[in-house]
């Protein structure tokens, strides 16, 4: 089943998202200082906010052409657990086995193996037994733990559809909650000071459901901002440029960036558009890349230039991601076919027909 794609940016920034993950960690897992963007974070977790302020505006849009609580949990299913399953299964059967200091019969009779595979249910799991234990990082899949956050927010999602709150009459109420969360997060919780924010701190990444929210907000006030891009975009910028003379620079990101990704995602520009034009490949690669790192670090050592390993990682994740594309996600997405699309005529108002983004 052929897969379309719309004539938009996604792709791009997907793309451009997952590689900066994957630049990211070639650093960290040679042991060498990250750039960080904004004096923030680094690249990694850049690129992890732009895929959840990207990922609330495109389920929100999947939730608004089809309400039905059954088809979009299994939307969801199709998209996240497939690839992951054989990323774990892969893990678990071949990279394990191949990379472990134990003999294959110790390494099969070792709880921590079989522990691995609770990622099957979303659960984190980082270790295997002995394996990549001479690399700097001894991690296996250090990309997989934002998944379940992914997953739970699709869930508040689907709650808030169902208690109403995304409805086009709603709109303003969901607006109130969105930025009284993100008042709470940046505001007395702070999570640029609090030291509780810091990895790996309970509260890690507790900042990432607030993009979530932001792309869902986006998508029900996008007649409202497609209208008046210039106004907001000043707007925002004058919120941003305050905040950080209050020494609020994570709070300043909050506020422009998920904008300007999204403003940027619905475009239509040539060239950049055609990203995803032989598949979406950017979930591979998010899922791909950090245990080819380990990997080819393992073979070649990590005392090479960062060019070397990166260039040796690049090739084989996209590899890896095209395999998963072609043999695993698109085929898994071609289920769609078989979930019977109610229109939806109601909401206040029409809603326009896009057909939607595969990678959400």
């Amino acid at each position: 089943m052929a897969l379309r794609h719309t004539a938009n940016n996604f792709d791009f920034i997907r793309l451009a998202a997952a590689t900066m993950v994957l630049c990211s960690h070639q650093l960290a897992l040679l042991f060498r200082p990250e750039p960080r963007p904004f004096g923030l974070f680094t690249l990694g977790t850049l690129g992890v906010l732009i895929f959840f302020s990207v990922s609330g505006y495109l389920v929100a849009q999947s939730w608004d052409r089809d309400p039905n609580v059954w088809r979009f949990a299994v939307r969801r299913f199709l998209r996240i657990w497939p690839g992951l399953a054989v990323v774990v299964l892969l893990a678990v059967f071949c990279v394990g086995p191949l990379f472990s200091k134990l003999p294959l019969s110790d390494y099969f009779q070792t709880a921590g193996t079989w522990k691995y595979l609770w990622l099957l249910s979303l659960r984190t799991e980082l270790y295997l037994p002995e394996v990549f234990n001479n690399n700097p990082w001894h991690v296996v899949n250090g990309s997989l733990w934002t998944i379940p956050i992914e997953v739970e927010w699709y869930g508040i999602l689907l709650a808030a559809g169902l208690c109403g709150l995304l409805r086009r009459r709603a709109r303003l109420l969901a607006l109130a909650i969105v930025v009284l969360y993100a008042t709470y997060i940046y505001g007395v919780f702070d999570v640029q000071h609090n030291t509780l924010a810091n990895y790996p701190a309970p509260a890690f990444g507790c900042e990432y459901g607030t993009f979530f929210c932001y792309g869902v907000l986006l998508h029900r006030l996008r007649y409202v901002w497609e209208r008046s891009v210039v106004p907001v975009l000043a707007c925002l910028a004058l919120l941003t440029g305050i905040l950080v003379a209050l020494d609020h620079q994570y709070a300043a990101v909050y506020v422009l960036l998920p904008f300007l990704v999204i403003w940027f995602g619905s475009l239509s520009t040539p060239l950049i558009r055609q990203a995803g034009r032989y598949g979406d490949l950017s979930y591979g690669i998010y899922i791909y890349a950090y245990m080819v790192q380990q990997a080819v670090i393992a073979v070649i050592g990590f005392h090479h230039l960062y060019v070397v390993t990166l260039s040796a990682s690049m090739a084989v994740t996209l590899a890896c991601a095209f395999a998963s594309w072609r043999l695993i996600e698109r085929p898994a997405l071609g289920l769609k076919r078989h979930l019977r699309v109610r229109s939806r005529s109601g909401d206040g108002g029409s809603e326009k027909a896009d057909v939607l983004a595969v990678a959400q």
